[in-house]
Formats: C-alpha cells, sequence, structure tokens
C-alpha cells in the first residue's frame, strides 16, 4: 500500500472559563473544579451523528459516548513519535487513576480512550486491532469513511488532510496534538493542550471524576527508576538513557531517544546514523506551538562544547522506518552516530517503554 503525506491542522480552542456544566442521567450541580491543564467550554456543544466502526470491526454510535467522559485523540498508526507518546501517556494515566479510590469505585471509572484514525485508508480495522489495545486492552481504536472522519473532526475543532506524496516510504507529518473530551452526554466539552504529562492530567481528572459526585481522593504519582546508563566507546561523547519505543505489531514506524553529553572543546555535530535493523533512519525534530505539532526533517544535530543535548518524545528524535526484525519489549538494536569528521559512536539501544524521565 503506497504511504502518503498526512498533515493535520487543529484549530485553536476558544475557552474563556474553567466553568463545568455536567449532567449525567441522574442530575448534578453545576461545579467549577481547579484544573490545570484541561480546558472546559463555558457550555458544551453537540456533535452530532457518529459513524464509525472499531478496532473489533463493531458499531460505534453516539449510544457509545453516554455515560462516560471520552478522552479522544486523533492520529494514525504510522505516526512514529507523537501518536505512540499521547498513547503511552494515556495508559500511564489510566495506571493512575486505576489505582486512585473513589467510594467503591475508582478515579478512572468515569473515563475511556479513544482513538480516531485521520489515516483510514490505511489503518483498516485489522491494523487498529494490533494497534490500539497493545497500549491498552480497553483503548478504543475508531476508522470511518474519510470524508465523513473530516466532518466529524471539524465539529470537533480539528482539520486534517493529506498532501501529495512524495515518496514510496518517506513522508513527514504535522497533526494537533490536543486531547478532546466529550462529556456523558456525548458532548464536545473540552480540550487538554499539549505538552501532555501524565502527572498533570491524571490531578486534573482525579478532580473532574470529585466534581461528579465522587470522594476526594489523593493523588500520587508513581516513583520511576532511572533507565541505565550507556556511554559510547568514544570518549568525547557520552551518551546515555538511550531507548527505543516497542511498537505495535505490523507498525512500520519507531523512534530512538537519548541523552548526549559533549565532554570535548569543540562542538559535535552528528551527520549520519546507521541502523542495521532498520532500512532508514532519520533524524526529526517536533514543535509544538499553540496545540499544533510539527515533524520536521534534520540534516544534523549539533552537541555543543561542554553541553549536554537530549533527544525525547515530542521534541528531537531519531525517526526509525520498517525494521527488518522484529524488535519487541526486551530486545536490543545497534545504532551508529556518526560525526562530519567521521568519528563513530556505536550504541546498543534497548527496546522499552519510557521509565523516567
Amino acid at each position: 500500500m503506497k504511504s502518503q503525506n498526512v498533515l493535520f491542522i487543529a484549530t485553536a480552542v476558544i475557552a474563556i472559563s474553567f466553568g463545568l456544566y455536567i449532567q449525567t442521567q441522574n442530575p448534578l450541580k453545576t461545579s467549577k473544579p481547579e484544573l490545570n491543564k484541561i480546558i472546559l467550554l463555558p457550555q458544551s456543544k453537540a456533535i452530532g451523528k457518529v459513524d464509525f466502526r472499531d478496532h473489533k470491526d463493531q458499531i460505534f454510535n453516539e449510544s457509545r459516548l453516554l455515560n462516560k467522559w471520552s478522552i479522544v485523540f486523533f492520529g494514525f498508526t504510522n505516526c512514529p513519535d507523537i501518536c505512540p507518546t499521547t498513547l503511552q501517556t494515556l495508559s500511564d494515566v489510566k495506571a493512575t487513576l486505576a489505582s486512585t479510590a473513589l467510594n467503591n469505585t475508582t478515579a478512572w471509572s468515569p473515563f475511556q480512550v479513544i482513538m480516531v484514525s485521520v489515516d483510514p485508508e490505511r489503518d483498516n480495522i485489522e491494523k487498529l486491532n494490533s494497534y490500539v489495545p497493545w497500549f491498552d486492552e480497553e483503548f478504543i481504536g475508531l476508522a470511518g469513511e474519510l470524508e465523513y472522519t473530516k466532518a466529524f473532526a471539524k465539529r470537533l475543532g480539528i482539520l486534517f488532510y493529506k498532501s501529495e506524496q512524495q515518496s514510496e516510504s518517506v513522508y513527514e507529518v504535522d497533526h494537533s496534538a490536543s486531547l478532546i473530551l466529550i462529556n456523558p452526554q456525548g458532548e464536545y466539552a473540552g480540550a487538554i493542550t499539549a505538552p501532555h504529562k501524565a502527572e498533570q492530567i491524571s490531578a486534573d481528572l482525579i478532580t473532574l471524576a470529585n466534581s461528579i459526585g465522587n470522594a476526594e481522593a489523593s493523588y500520587k504519582p508513581a516513583n520511576k527508576a532511572n533507565t541505565q546508563t550507556q556511554i559510547s566507546e568514544n570518549q568525547s561523547l557520552s551518551i546515555d538513557k538511550t531507548w527505543i519505543r516497542p511498537a505495535p505489531p505490523g507498525v512500520s514506524a519507531m523512534a530512538a531517544y537519548m541523552t548526549l553529553k559533549n565532554t570535548s572543546d569543540n562542538d559535535i555535530l552528528i551527520s549520519d546514523i546507521e541502523a542495521p535493523d532498520f532500512e532508514m533512519a532519520m533524524i526529526h525534530n517536533t514543535v509544538i506551538e499553540d496545540g499544533i505539532a510539527s515533524m520536521n526533517h534534520l540534516d544534523s544535530l549539533v552537541i555543543k562544547a561542554g553541553e549536554t543535548l537530549t533527544l525525547k518524545p515530542l521534541e528531537t528524535h531519531i525517526m526509525l522506518m520498517r525494521p527488518n526484525r522484529a524488535l519487541s519489549e526486551g530486545s536490543t538494536s545497534r545504532l551508529t552516530l556518526i560525526d562530519k569528521n567521521g568519528h563513530r559512536f556505536p550504541l546498543l539501544v534497548p527496546v522499552k517503554q519510557l521509565e523516567g524521565e
């Protein structure tokens, strides 16, 4: 199947207060929770007809948005950085809320996560079924007709379109990193703006869960271990906290992250990357401005003398295209960074989920 460019542009979500209009099957009083990342509209808005198939090939209509708060993300399975980072963050959020007690239930009970594919021509049901539950078995993946998906996204303040195909396998993508909130009446209620931090989103969702009738609960983010340090053979550049995010089955794009410290008196310019387990490796940079994320190709990386450069999700990263062998969690992959003078910095990079900042 031919690869195609997908460009996402998010329109600004306008919110002038943190007031929340909440109703469930039993009427509840209006509350005004103190929120940090979530922007709630002064008045929720109807979103109209909902007509998708989920990743289990079941009908997904308006009824499946009722009685739950839905956290909706627009993405696609071939995204190497923003989409998997966002879904993993939401998986961490769910784990935190699921362990937080509110009365006789958990803080996660009022919520569900939905990813709507903006690339339905490639993201068929089978691919969504391999991709979305890989992050969490309860997450829901949706696909629909392209024109309908555009119309549905527009109702939620999201626009997207394809640009002309540039090659058979390489494409760059801009897309909205915002999360959309749909309330238990199936109405557009607000948004969570990027960048996304699990601790901040968790705290806001616990506050929101409390505001709809649950008792107050304490929020304690889980402690996470630091990643294992790795030093390159050339001591002028120390490289640690290396990791490659594991990818769901059938996904052709992965990403590598690391911290690079230049211990020399001269700038180091990384101009090439060898990745024998992949058909292609490229340096990409993700920039988020006003909720719009842009991913751009970089010709090189510059690590200034005596300084440190960190490659991390939603910022600069190494995009790895089309692995030629299975790279599941716990395995390793060899990468070699090459500077402009031909100096080589070989690495053995573990494939794992992010363990810490």
